[in-house]
């Protein structure tokens, strides 16, 4: 049982900052799931649906779990839990392993193991009703294997000493990417690198690394499959898609009511002299002039249907004068806003739809006419922001920064190593999926697939976030402190 000073030492400010976010993500989740569709009439109701029928009142029970997990890591001492790092993160890739077999094969063991959205993410354990995700485990067991590998070594020092920790990241990175699941396997290496700089890695061998990192992406852009190259073609064209989009809707509003008729025949009239600008304009961006130099260095198989709307959309561009170029490309874009680039289209609409004060609770019309795929797990910012405008979702990065800098108080303030590099692998977790997931929903980086820690609905992602962050506060009410030197820290 715990210590009665150790209630002293628990970082009750940081768990409060990560209840906030809990009971947000609720809120938000009830207004993104609370006029869904009759699955008879497939009209959405005037009333929202009772709480208790939505999947808010799922998520309760997913809490609930979560923090007997989270209760559960605090009663061992960490130091003890410590020993079983290895054993943690070979459990967890030998459960990858067995996920990338399963699909490499293309088996099936209903109602076990199965492709949901054609991915291979989840083992469902039969007669208890749940599914486990062995890449939220491997996520915890890859931060402790780390820190126990790290904590008395030197040899990470030199540029060779760095092979073995990249090689416990590479592992589950790319175990993950072929479930596939982009957005986890983008959590490994911001990890490593901050778990070591955190042990004081060189900073010139990490750079160099991240130098060869940047010269690969042109490899791992061509080796994609065509639907996540597809993702990162959508969004970096997402910028000129909406200047064309824009340009037609103010067209469209200075068209008067006499012009209505023809306005819907032939849509918002452009003087030839216009049409030939907006597509000289969209034409010499640099995100256009981008794509095409990827599309034309890229080697992978696209999607059918993208590749043959892609053709088109460079004949037109060879071969045309101006109106045809963008007509060309209005159609073009209008099909990527509706189709490859809805997601992100409407996410940024939601954003900046709420304002500075929001359009108020169960008022936002993203979500409450489900405009917004997936408001309830991936783009849940969206929805806050929506609801609650500037004020919730600035409320919301606080929030986060908060969690982050109590994290690394804890970690500032104990000597021993594992301990320290625990932490700080905790809140590198924290705040890098964290970003990711802000990044994609104000669409600054393209869409992953990865949920808000605390907040987005799903039992696994929450119950590892509390499992983590039990583990964090583990180390916080027991800060060891050794009568030696200070780990890590060493003279250039």
């Amino acid at each position: 049982m715990l210590k009665s000073d150790y209630w002293y030492r628990f970082p009750w400010l940081l768990m409060a900052a990560a209840l906030v976010l809990v009971g947000l993500g609720i809120a938000g989740i009830y207004a993104a799931t609370a006029f869904e569709r009759d699955p008879v009439t497939h009209e959405i109701p005037g009333d929202p649906w009772p709480f208790w029928e939505t999947p808010a009142a799922r998520q309760l029970v997913f809490v609930a779990a979560a923090m007997v997990v989270f209760v559960v890591a605090l009663i061992p001492s960490y130091t003890r839990l410590a020993h079983f790092s290895y054993a943690l993160y070979g459990v967890s890739l030998a459960a990858l392993l067995l996920l990338a077999v399963m699909r490499c094969l293309d088996l099936e063991i209903r109602p076990i193991i199965y492709p949901t959205n054609n991915a291979y993410s989840w083992i469902r354990i039969p007669g208890l009703g749940f599914k486990i995700q062995p890449s939220e485990v491997a996520k915890i067991g890859f931060i402790m294997s780390l820190a126990f590998y790290l904590r008395y070594r030197k040899n990470y020092r030199t540029f060779r000493g760095l092979l073995v920790p990249f090689a416990m990241a590479l592992a589950p990175t790319a175990l993950v990417l072929y479930q596939p699941d982009l957005g986890t396997a983008m959590l490994f290496l911001p990890i490593l690198f901050l778990m070591l700089f955190a042990a004081g890695a060189r900073a010139k061998h990490l750079a160099a690394i991240i130098a060869m990192g940047l010269v690969m992406v042109p490899i791992f852009y061509s080796s994609m499959r065509g639907y996540q190259r597809l993702r990162i073609d959508s969004w970096l064209l997402h910028g000129c898609a909406e200047r064309v989009h824009f340009a037609l809707a103010r067209a469209e509003s200075e068209e008067d009511e006499a012009d209505s008729v023809a306005l819907e025949a032939g849509g918002p009239r452009l003087s030839s002299d216009e049409k030939t600008r907006l597509a000289d304009e969209v034409t010499s961006m640099w995100r256009f002039r981008l794509w095409r130099l990827a599309s034309w260095i890229s080697w992978g198989k696209d999607k059918p249907e993208f590749a043959a709307t892609r053709r088109r959309l460079f004949e037109a561009l060879e071969r045309s004068d101006g109106p045809q170029r963008f007509g060309a490309l209005r159609r073009f874009f209008g099909w990527l806003l509706n189709e490859a680039g809805h997601q992100l289209f409407q996410s940024k609409i939601a954003v900046g739809s709420g304002g500075f004060g929001g359009r108020g609770w169960l008022e936002g019309t993203q979500t409450r006419y489900r405009l917004l795929p997936e408001a309830h797990t991936d783009f849940l910012f969206s929805t806050i922001a929506e609801q609650f405008g500037y004020v919730g979702a600035a409320a919301v990065v606080i929030l986060y920064m908060l969690v982050c800098l109590l994290g690394l108080d804890v970690g500032f303030s104990t000597t021993e190593p594992y301990g320290k590099l625990f932490v700080v692998g905790v809140v590198a977790l924290i705040a890098a999926q964290s970003f990711l997931n802000l990044a994609v929903s104000l669409g600054l980086m393209p869409i992953t697939g990865i949920p808000l820690p605390l907040m987005s609905y799903g039992g696994s992602s929450l119950v590892s976030s509390f499992l983590a962050l039990g583990l964090l506060c583990n180390v916080a009410i027991r800060r060891l402190y050794l009568i030696a030197p200070r780990p890590f820290e060493w003279k250039e």
